[in-house]
């Protein structure tokens, strides 16, 4: 079988590596991948790629039909950090995009689409009462709790185009509503939740002090991450399970975090490392209008998917740093 994966960033590396690692046939398809980095996730010369725009339809339809594509995983995006002051690229990379794709799956009759959407779209739900969690189909009002950023409009309107080519031309369509991810990168990371992290955790591992004086590298409130290998996972077992009923899933690590204990945490990871916050934010992460910190219920996942997370912040950070240390000996630009 052979899968094809849009837009091979920190997500998508891990996701060829988990599906090489289940023996998938890849097809890498990015409008410039950074061979380097992806080296050092999975092994880049067992994959084809294709240096192409998801916009490009022709193209597209061609990679499929020549390759034999079974699945597409459609990662190619841009986040919010850059739509903040470019939100037409959300417009035509993110929507036009995602449309694109999912009329070159129906054209070239593809299996199936999965699609990486965000924990952002649960920010659109009307406030819940204590104590409820939030399943994938919340309520919302169409007016007062529509999306506050390009970035949740452009994965709320993903996952509606999807579902209506589900619907309306029978394209196998799964979305993924990933939390804020974090790990290995190639530079620096364009996610809040890397933009965060990694000033923390890059100089520790390699045993460099830390001094965090830029209140924007923190946040207030609590926090939710997940590691990219249980995106991954998530991801790959989207690709392949049959009999799904819910086709939208939240994947959540299911704990939430304050920054202090963020950086506790990093302490602990790395003991001989002087760490120092000189200054600190009092604005939350998430740039929409939170609910409130962590309300999303994975029970779909883990019963339609059969997915758990396997990563705690702590256990993420230390493989992330072991993937530090080998790649700051070779010429990878990390």
């Amino acid at each position: 079988m052979t899968t094809m994966i849009t837009g091979v960033g920190a997500v998508g590396a891990h996701v060829a590596w988990k599906l090489q690692e289940m023996g998938e046939r890849l097809v890498l398809y990015d409008l410039n991948p950074r061979i380097d980095f992806l080296r050092t996730i999975f092994d880049v010369d067992r994959t084809n790629v294709v240096v192409g725009d998801v916009n490009d339809l022709r193209c597209l339809v061609a990679t499929i039909e020549t390759e034999k594509v079974d699945r597409i995983v459609h990662l190619a995006g841009v986040l919010t950090k850059h739509l903040k002051d470019k939100p037409y690229d959300g417009i035509h990379l993110n929507i036009l995009g995602t449309g694109s794709v999912l009329e070159a799956a129906r054209l070239s009759g593809v299996r199936r689409v999965v699609f990486a959407s965000t924990r952002g779209v649960n920010q659109l739900a009307m406030p819940p009462t204590h104590g409820e969690t939030l399943d994938e189909d919340f309520t919302m009002r169409v007016l007062s709790n529509r999306p506050r950023t390009m970035y949740e409009l452009s994965k709320l309107t993903g996952e509606h185009l999807g579902l209506f080519y589900h619907d309306a031309h029978g394209v196998d369509f799964v979305a993924i509503r990933l939390a804020g991810g974090f790990g290995p990168t190639s530079g620096a990371p364009s996610g809040l939740t890397g933009t965060v992290l990694r000033p923390l955790v890059f100089e520790a591992a390699l045993g460099k002090p830390v001094t965090i004086d830029d209140p924007s590298l923190t946040y207030a409130g609590r926090h939710e991450f997940i590691y990219f290998k249980d995106d991954a996972e998530a991801v790959a077992l989207a690709c392949f399970r049959e009999g799904l009923k819910k086709r939208v899933y939240n994947i959540r690590m299911g704990t939430t975090y304050r920054y202090q204990e963020v950086v506790d945490i990093v302490r602990r990871i790395f003991p001989d490392v002087p760490v120092e916050i000189r200054a600190a934010s009092n604005t939350s992460m998430s740039p929409g209008r939170a609910p409130r910190d962590d309300v999303a219920d994975t029970t779909a996942a883990r019963e339609e998917l059969g997915w758990e997370p396997k990563y705690d912040l702590e256990t993420g950070i230390r493989d992330w740093a072991g993937w530090i240390r080998r790649t700051a000996r070779g010429t990878v630009d990390a």
